[in-house]
């Protein structure tokens, strides 16, 4: 899901070739997510066989490129994804970054749901890292320190997250 709606939102952009997509998902992951060409072509072959796009070839400086252009399909898809919870699990902080990148094509209302789905899923972490501190703080230990430290810095994070949202939200509000 994550790849593919993150293909297809770039798309909803402009029409790009795989190398541009992989560049640009690597970009908005960050560099802690390896991607590599062997997961986004054949991807990218499969959404062409599903409908979701057309793959053209395009003469560039000697070189033959492949561009991917979305199709009506494709556009239905994207917003079919956009619209489906954010799983939990180890790459729901990935998701949220690509929700978040391509939002712009989501009528406002859904733009701001959206952030209120993402402010919630802060909450939920703050939640959980508060209780975990608690049980850290129920025994006095070098282990239990070090533990509480890495907790601490994750609740800076969701709290930064947490600002961003609202000064985000603000800002939709009063620009849109």
């Amino acid at each position: 899901m994550m790849n593919e709606l993150f293909i297809l939102g770039e798309l909803m952009e402009e029409p790009q070739s795989g190398y541009h997509l992989r560049n640009a998902l690597q970009v908005s992951l960050g560099h802690h997510r390896k991607i590599s060409y062997g997961v986004i072509y054949p991807l990218l072959e499969k959404l062409e066989k599903k409908g979701f796009l057309e793959i053209t070839n395009v003469e560039s400086d000697k070189k033959n490129k492949k561009i991917a252009t979305i199709t009506e399909k494709g556009e239905k898809r994207f917003f079919e994804l956009m619209k489906m919870p954010v799983p939990k699990g180890a790459h729901n902080a990935d998701i949220y970054l690509i929700k978040l990148d391509v939002m712009q094509h989501l009528a406002l209302d859904e733009q701001i749901q959206l952030l209120d789905q993402f402010y919630q899923e802060q909450k939920d972490i703050i939640k959980d890292t508060q209780n975990a501190l608690q049980k850290l703080a129920e025994k006095d230990s070098k282990d239990h320190w070090y533990a509480s430290r890495k907790f601490e810095l994750r609740l800076r994070q969701t709290t930064v997250a947490i600002e961003w949202i609202e000064k985000f939200k603000h800002e939709l509000k009063k620009e849109w």
